[in-house]
């Protein structure tokens, strides 16, 4: 990330990216992603902002069942970017080409119950919440949860599926 004092943010939402070290770390990383991707186990894509040409973010986006075809996203914005609606445009670029592309039948997102920005922009996406694990983890000694969405494709609007 561009900002320097983003580290206890970076730690706290995508620990594999505040844990880089050297460029040399950050290489195997990309090139780690880049096999994922091509092994279609994982896609991890960068957010930027357009007139910038700045990075402050990530995207990713996993296979759950191939043959349902099911999928997970997620996603993260550094948080001196959060609020510009750079996340939702994301995330919503990538459930069309989960949906449209994919051909996905159903995408979740699951998240930490306490990232109220995160799982309000899955609602504002028309995912619906699905569950909820309540303190089902611990970081630092503090108990959290996570709760999990999810979105078929007839729920997503624009696809073919949810015009029929």
């Amino acid at each position: 990330m561009e900002r320097n004092n983003n580290c206890q943010f970076l730690w706290a939402n995508v620990e594999e990216v505040a844990s880089l070290k050297t460029k040399t770390e950050a290489e195997i990383m990309v090139r780690k992603h880049e096999a994922e991707w091509v092994g279609r186990l994982r896609f991890v894509m960068g957010v930027w902002l357009k007139d910038e040409n700045k990075y402050v973010g990530q995207i990713w986006i996993e296979p759950d069942k191939w043959d349902v075809p099911s999928f997970e996203i997620g996603w993260f914005v550094d948080g001196g970017y959060e609020g510009m609606g750079v996340a939702a445009e994301s995330a919503r670029r990538c459930l069309e080409f989960l949906f449209d592309n994919l051909k996905a039948h159903r995408v979740s997102a699951i998240m930490r119950d306490t990232s109220p920005r995160s799982w309000k922009l899955a609602e504002r996406l028309g995912f619906r919440r699905e569950g909820h694990l309540r303190e089902c983890r611990v970081e630092n000694g503090i108990r959290y949860g996570l709760v999990r969405y999810g979105m078929l494709n007839t729920e997503f609007p624009g696809t073919v599926a949810a015009a029929i």
